[in-house]
């Protein structure tokens, strides 16, 4: 059984590793965030280049068939 000494130390050795666990998930969620903003630009932007390679493809088949 614990005295009453014991408990309180092991209710702020609890306390101490909650806390931890809480700042750590923190910037966790705060890192995942921030990646998913990342994706979310970088999907833009492969989507821009995509439309970009889109349009000159479509222009230079219209410019190939005037050539021939």
């Amino acid at each position: 059984m614990f005295t009453q000494i014991e408990n309180l130390n092991r209710q702020l050795r609890i306390q101490d590793v909650l806390e931890v666990l809480l700042a750590q998930s923190t910037k966790l969620i705060d890192i995942v965030n921030a990646n998913q903003k990342e994706v979310n630009r970088l999907k833009e932007e492969l989507e821009q280049l995509k439309v970009h390679t889109d349009n000159a493809i479509d222009h230079n088949h219209d410019k190939s068939h005037l050539e021939a």
